[in-house]
């Protein structure tokens, strides 16, 4: 027993020689709230479906291939608290990104293209968005608001974008938004 209780003192006692600590910095967090805020129109809904075109297969052949460019506008209005301000959409992170590329992954559930993802483009229709990536906050192109201003666009784009040779099928996606101020 006696050496029963003196094997459990020892085991115990060298659990616990390899763990120390010690301070060694502090992180600090910053942020900010605003009151601007808005009403975001695209083709007359906050929520719209964009339609690209039925292409052929023929022109996504190759990984990097990039075809179908359709645009769309984020036409915000009733904005309060802008003066000063400009803004961008914040494409955010979801079970619809491929995290890895920034792009949107084709969840057609039935009859799904294969090799192909969608690519949003920046307002100035030609720049990728990392869609999810926090570079979008100094990477995206942000929209002044004039001075008085309560309305304002935002001219985005998608595209088809092949990770390889494509099949045909149908192609489907989605991205939740949100505007940022700065």
């Amino acid at each position: 027993m006696f050496y029963k209780n003196c094997s459990i003192a020892v085991i115990s006692s060298l659990l616990f020689i390899g763990m120390a600590h010690a301070n060694t910095g502090t992180i600090t967090f910053n942020g900010a709230l605003t009151s601007a805020t808005c009403d975001v129109d695209i083709a007359g809904a906050a929520s719209p479906t964009v339609t690209l075109p039925t292409l052929s297969i023929n022109q996504l052949t190759a990984a990097a291939a990039t075809a179908g460019t359709t645009g769309f506008t984020m036409s915000l209005s009733g904005c309060t608290g802008v003066d000063g301000k400009s803004v961008a959409a914040f494409f955010e992170l979801g079970a619809t990104v491929d995290a890895s590329t920034g792009r949107l992954i084709n969840t057609a559930s039935t009859d799904a293209a294969t090799n192909v993802q969608l690519q949003i483009l920046d307002t100035d229709r030609t720049t990728p968005v990392a869609v999810g990536n926090t570079t979008q906050l100094s990477n995206n192109k942000f929209t002044n608001f004039a001075n008085g201003a309560s309305s304002l666009e935002l001219p985005y784009a998608v595209r088809y974008y092949a990770t390889g040779a494509t099949t045909a099928g149908n192609v489907n996606s989605s991205v939740v938004y949100s505007l940022i101020y700065k």
